[in-house]
Parts: structure tokens; C-alpha cells; sequence
């Protein structure tokens, strides 16, 4: 058995992050974990590394960031019609925010004996792997979606339907690509709990989890694929973003759009 472990990473230290473990193997995974919990990169690397020596981590937060990474630039001329671009990750605009909780959780990871080249991740592969992910664009694979799904900024009430339409989303593609995830008690707490009179905190919640199971979905999708599953933008050396294939075609002329980390 493998796990897949999910996390929708708060970049600073003190907020509560999502957490997605799923365990099986190509056939499919149930849910073991789907949570969030506030821990510090440490403390989160520990947490990780003790669910095994078989485990694909993916992570929603910026995790080698070196000179020249051209991850956001690559991802953003493929995705910024959709407007899945991502911020530019670079240590001092992260330093700024004190957002270096992914720098901080890659180097435990490392230290665990995990790999953050997801280049040598290989069909059903053992070991011990981490990469770096984001949910909008993976949506747009997932969900064959024509503009990314937002949940994440505006009034309340726009919030709760982007929230609504996120999980009818994530509950159509587990009955078609993975149902043995359905029926998981964690799982149908989140699914079809109603967002009436749902707040700020609440919805957030609601968001960090749901992105959590995504990062943990994609994890499953590479391992299960290999590289032939995935595409990486940028590099492992200077930091990369790993997206599910297949990818959307490419225009002929695409700017770059930025969407919040």
C-alpha cells in the first residue's frame, strides 16, 4: 500500500493548513485523513514521514525557490486564459510576507529521505516523494473546466456557490476516476454538509480541505502515471509546479495571469 498525502500549505506559520491522507494502490485509495490542523514545517514533515516508507506528497505552497525558477512564468503561458496563473515565487517577496513555511517543509522532507524531483517518480514507484502542486490548474485538467473555479476571493455568498460548485466537481470526477473514495465517513462529512449561513472562517475551512484532497488527487494521478502523467513547469533544481496531463492546447499567444496563492 501507498499513501498519498495532501497538503494546501498555509506560507505562514500560525494558520491552519489542509491535510489529505489517501492509502491504496493504481486500482484506487480510500480516506484516511481529511482535516486541517496548524503545525509548524517541522512538525508537518514529522506528520508526513510517519504515514510510511511508500508516500507521493504533494504540496500547495512554494517548496525549492532558487534563482531563475520559472515555474509560475511556464505555468502562466499555458494556464493564464484560463486564469490559473500563479503568484511569482521568489525568496524576497516571500521573506516580506514570512512565507517561507513550503522552503521550511522541504528541507525536513529532505532530511526524511524524500525526493522533490518528481522527474524520477516512475509508475508505482517505492520511495519516499514530494512535489510541488497547485489545485486551479489541476481543476482544469480534472474537471475539463474553461476558467478556473473561484471560491477564494469575493462577498460570502459568491464564496459559498464557488465552494458548492468546487465539491459537486470533486464528487463527479470520484464517482467517474476513483469511487472507492466515496462513502468515507471524512468524505461525506465535507461533500454534502450545507454552506447555508456558512462565514469567512468556516468557508475557508471548507476551502483548505477540498484543496487538500486535490493536492492529494494529484499526488495519486502521478504515482499512478508517472511522468507520462504530468507535466512539470520549471525545474527541480530552482523550484517546478507539477500539473496533471492531459494539458489544455496551447494558444498561440497567452499572457500570463496571476490568481491568489
Amino acid at each position: 500500500m501507498t499513501v498519498f498525502v495532501g497538503l494546501d500549505l498555509a506560507w505562514t506559520q500560525g494558520r491552519p493548513s489542509g491535510v489529505c491522507v489517501l492509502e491504496g494502490d493504481a486500482s484506487g485509495v480510500t480516506v484516511a485523513r481529511l482535516d486541517t490542523a496548524t503545525l509548524a514545517p517541522g512538525e508537518f514533515a514529522a506528520l508526513v514521514a510517519g504515514y510510511g516508507p511508500d508516500l507521493v506528497a504533494a504540496i500547495d505552497a512554494p517548496l525549492v525557490v532558487e534563482p531563475g525558477r520559472r515555474a509560475e512564468a511556464e505555468l502562466g503561458r499555458v494556464f493564464g486564459r484560463f486564469h490559473a496563473g500563479a503568484y511569482s515565487a521568489n525568496r524576497p517577496f516571500l521573506e516580506r510576507m514570512g512565507g517561507m513555511a513550503g522552503t521550511d517543509l522541504a528541507a525536513a522532507l529532505i532530511d526524511r529521505g524524500f525526493s522533490l524531483d518528481p522527474g524520477t517518480l516512475t509508475p508505482g514507484a517505492a520511495g519516499r516523494f514530494a512535489m510541488e502542486v497547485f489545485p486551479h490548474p489541476a481543476h482544469i485538467v480534472f474537471f475539463g473546466l474553461d476558467h478556473i473555479i473561484r471560491y477564494k476571493k469575493g462577498a460570502i455568498a459568491r464564496r459559498r456557490q464557488g465552494v458548492d460548485e468546487y465539491r459537486r466537481r470533486l464528487r463527479t470526477y470520484l464517482e467517474a476516476r476513483t469511487p472507492g473514495v466515496l462513502g468515507s465517513a471524512a468524505l461525506d462529512l465535507l461533500m454534502p454538509a450545507s454552506l447555508d449561513g456558512a462565514g469567512g472562517r468556516e468557508l475557508k475551512a471548507v476551502e483548505d480541505t477540498l484543496d487538500a484532497l486535490t493536492c492529494a488527487l494529484v499526488a495519486h494521478h502521478c504515482w499512478k502515471e508517472g511522468t507520462a502523467g504530468f507535466e512539470m513547469f520549471g525545474c527541480a533544481e530552482c523550484g517546478h509546479i507539477v500539473v496533471p496531463r492531459p494539458l489544455p492546447s496551447r494558444p498561440a499567444t497567452c499572457a500570463p495571469a496571476r490568481s491568489s496563492p
